[in-house]
């Protein structure tokens, strides 16, 4: 177990974190039924993992239909910060963030947007793939990670799990956008909070949860030492789709939830890494960066550091 040291319980957090990837709407009645401990002590074990960012609180994600596609901007700006502090009145943006590296703010919003910036890369992202990390420490992944890169002549490719859908997705009306809306940050939200702030009769939600996944990805997140204790790094990769599982099996191998999608011919990976001294966390990446472009299933790459975003 290598988690964070503020985390004094002797259950593996880990282990809530399979509970909630398996059934990201468990009820905290069932932590206690299934480790045979009183509710006081689950619900003490659940929240202390939410505060210190060990577990993020499941989220909901459409996938890349034609009515659902989400537009990626990574521009540059002069001033950074005071383009953060204007889209703070921003209706139309869902997620912006103030960046260092190949770019120097990212906007992600749900209708294409004109900007008089200099756009460094831009597009509709794929559906979303998010790794499930091995209960391990940062040194044991990197063991990991040089065993996939020994034996990388011997794998084989798989279909990309980053696709886009070349449809839309129905049926789908007002109601399923109030209800997505109500809990794409928030999927744990309660079943009475939902009816009461949608205005949706039980059935069409009940409806909604049954096939959610037809047109959307739960997604749950882990950090052993806490979020905080991770600097989040983009990575900008140009390598043909049919490499995409390799690369995501190698990076999903780290002991974080990694993030990765494409933006047209580009593989994004959004990585979180270990403030280490010396060599550190971006070593390892860009070691095993530097490999894979010498085994020519990496073009070329760039990479970004977010200081700060903000999700309305």
């Amino acid at each position: 177990m290598a988690t964070s040291t503020l985390w004094k319980h002797t259950k593996d957090p880990y282990e809530l974190f399979q509970l909630v990837l398996e059934n990201p709407r468990i009820p905290q009645i069932e932590f206690a039924r299934i480790f045979h401990v009183n509710r006081k002590t689950a619900n003490i074990w659940w929240h202390n993992a939410i505060d210190y960012g060990i577990i993020i609180p499941p989220v909901f994600k459409r996938k890349s239909f034609l009515n659902f596609r989400e537009h990626f901007y990574f521009i540059r700006v002069n001033n950074p910060h005071s383009l953060y502090e204007k889209f703070k009145d921003s209706k139309d943006i869902s997620y912006y963030s103030v960046q260092t590296g190949f770019a120097n703010f990212q906007i992600i919003a749900e209708k294409p947007l004109s900007l008089n910036h200099e756009v460094v890369l831009s597009g509709e992202r794929s559906d979303y793939f998010v790794s499930i990390p091995p209960n391990c420490t940062f040194e044991k992944s990197i063991s990991l990670i040089e065993e996939k890169l020994k034996n990388l002549d011997k794998r084989e490719r798989e279909p990309t799990p980053l696709v886009y859908h070349a449809e839309e997705y129905t049926p789908w009306d007002e109601l399923d956008e109030v209800i997505y809306q109500r809990l794409c940050n928030s999927l744990r939200s309660s079943f009475t909070d939902i009816i009461e702030t949608t205005g949706a009769y039980s059935d069409k939600i009940m409806d909604w949860f049954r096939t959610r996944e037809k047109f959307g990805q739960d997604i749950v997140m882990f950090f052993p030492k806490g979020e905080s204790a991770y600097l989040l790094s983009l990575f900008c990769i140009d390598t043909e789709k049919e490499n995409d599982s390799i690369l995501i099996d190698i990076f999903s191998k780290l002991p974080t939830s990694n993030v990765f999608y494409r933006i047209g011919e580009k593989l994004m990976m959004s990585i979180y890494l270990p403030f280490l001294p010396g060599e550190g966390g971006r070593f390892i990446i860009r070691k095993t960066l530097d490999i894979l472009e010498k085994k020519e299933l990496v073009s070329s790459y760039t990479n970004s550091i977010v200081e700060y975003g903000y999700r309305p």
